[in-house]
């Protein structure tokens, strides 16, 4: 067996500074809002639906399990 190459690691990229603050300038107006999500809207709505009728369905399986042994007791 032949051992692989080993890559070479001289190529190695710097640490870049964050770019200078203006002065006067407060750590809330210096952060910006974070971006909005990737998900559009009918995504979301439509796992709000998926998850809304896993939710109920499994309410009325577990209450119709109850009720089932409660009767027969």
């Amino acid at each position: 067996m032949t051992r692989s190459v080993a890559r070479r690691t001289d190529v190695v990229q710097a640490e870049k500074s964050p770019p200078p603050i203006a002065a006067g300038v407060s750590a809330r107006e210096r952060r910006e809002p974070p971006p909005a999500a990737g998900v559009p809207w009918y995504w979301r709505l439509a796992l709000f639906l998926w998850s809304t009728s896993f939710v109920f369905l499994l309410l009325y399986e577990w209450l119709a399990g109850i009720l089932k042994a409660w009767r027969q007791h």
